[in-house]
């Protein structure tokens, strides 16, 4: 019961964070330690679902996340982010 309040709490704070910082790529650095924590265990969870182990994490947690634009693989978001800045610049350069 707890994890569900603490989902239901946090998932209205993400927006918040998504329209103040413009994305949501909560850094580890971030003041708000209880939403770092749980972004991190968000993910954990999710890739846990992913190979089937046993995870609290549902479906519809995951469409949740989604809808909020949610990146679960940081690393991938990052090399497409810059992928998109390389294509600016050859753009510009052009």
């Amino acid at each position: 019961m707890y994890l569900f309040v603490l989902f239901e709490l946090l998932k209205h704070i993400k927006p918040k964070y998504k329209e103040r910082h413009g994305h949501c790529l909560v850094p580890r650095s971030f003041s708000n330690k209880r939403l770092t924590r749980w972004v991190s265990r968000q993910r954990q969870k999710y890739w846990e679902m992913k190979e089937g182990k046993s995870s609290i994490m549902t479906a519809e947690r995951v469409d949740i996340l989604n809808s909020l634009g949610f990146v679960w693989r940081l690393h991938q978001n990052y090399w497409h982010e810059m992928l998109d800045e390389f294509k600016g610049i050859q753009r510009e350069a052009w």
